[in-house]
């Protein structure tokens, strides 16, 4: 067989990469089935036509085609990882090679072979995204536990009972973590919040809770301080409120509503046939908490020790309850 032939079939099979050619004036000679799969344009399109076409208009002004060749031509090779253009204008990353082609030393032209590395580069800078990302939250999550640690230790009675306190809060921090580690650090739902955050199905007493909403997202940020004061009114419920007996309801409604004239996240705890209740003299650990509200966001929180059954009322803006920082 044909060397010639060898080549050309070569080339025809070679189609993950770009395999152009080039006279020494950097005008296509020849464009691979390969090119015209990556680049979009056909063989006919392109011969004769300078070969800087597949470079980003920024890159030509540059002058960076003429440099690599002019590096090929003086070092046998040039090498180059870049954004390159395909007929339709769309970018995408790709590595590439340049070499000399030469008989008997004199130049004859250059052999261009350019390989698609989108995904690859894409992979890189959602990694590198992800790692900043990360540290951003890890920051702000040790500030959160430093300050539980802190207060439940100020405010207990023993160590036995700061121990208990600290465990408990971390294990609902643990578990909004695991909501959002489920979804990739992205928004959750708020009713699969509510339902984790309040233990719904191991407590084993979901027929005391009512809970109606429509679908609304909840950003990171949000959910982590949202499934915190949520826990709260739960721990409070069953220590003093309508939990604390088999006759008590509690119903958690949320919808948007408006704050200072712009849309808002709202969300309404109430309970009823709990034992009366009795406004506490001293303000503890866990009413700081509800009353700090939704982090990242404005927010407003009421609590009004009603006789017939505490109420809790969160408002928030919506844009920043959804935002993912």
């Amino acid at each position: 067989m044909a060397n010639r032939r060898i080549a050309e079939m070569v080339l025809e099979s070679a189609i993950d990469y770009a395999i152009i050619t080039a006279d020494l004036s950097g005008n296509v000679t020849s464009w691979s089935t390969g090119a015209e799969m990556i680049f979009g344009w056909a063989e006919d399109e392109v011969l004769g036509l300078p070969a800087d076409i597949i470079f980003t208009s920024d890159d030509r002004a540059h002058n960076v085609p003429g440099k690599e060749l002019a590096n090929a031509l003086q070092n046998g090779r040039a090498t180059d990882e870049r954004w390159h253009v395909r007929k339709d204008g769309s970018r995408f990353w790709a590595s590439g090679e340049m070499l000399r082609l030469h008989d008997d030393g004199a130049a004859e032209g250059f052999l261009k072979i350019v390989r698609d590395r989108t995904q690859q580069k894409r992979a890189e800078e959602l990694q590198s995204m992800l790692s900043q990302e990360l540290s951003h939250r890890l920051k702000n999550q040790l500030a959160m536990v430093q300050g539980i640690v802190n207060q439940s230790l100020r405010r207990a009675d023993n160590i036995e009972a700061a121990r208990l306190s600290i465990s408990q809060r971390l294990g609902v921090l643990g578990r909004a973590h695991d909501l959002l580690l489920t979804g990739y650090g992205e928004r959750i739902a708020v009713r699969t919040l509510v339902e984790r955050a309040v233990n719904l199905d191991q407590d084993g007493r979901s027929s005391q809770f009512s809970l109606d909403g429509p679908e609304i997202q909840v950003g990171p940020q949000s959910a982590l301080s949202l499934a915190m004061l949520l826990h709260e009114l739960t721990t409070n419920a069953f220590k003093y409120g309508a939990l604390s007996t088999a006759e008590g309801q509690v119903s958690i409604e949320w919808g948007i509503a408006e704050m200072n004239k712009e849309p808002a996240f709202k969300l309404n705890w109430k309970e009823k046939n709990g034992p009366p209740v009795v406004k506490p003299t001293v303000e503890g650990l866990g009413t700081r908490l509800v009353k700090s509200g939704i982090a990242g966001t404005p927010n407003q929180v009421d609590l009004e020790y009603a006789f017939e059954g505490l109420r809790c009322t969160v408002l928030a803006q919506l844009e920043g309850f959804q935002a993912d920082p």
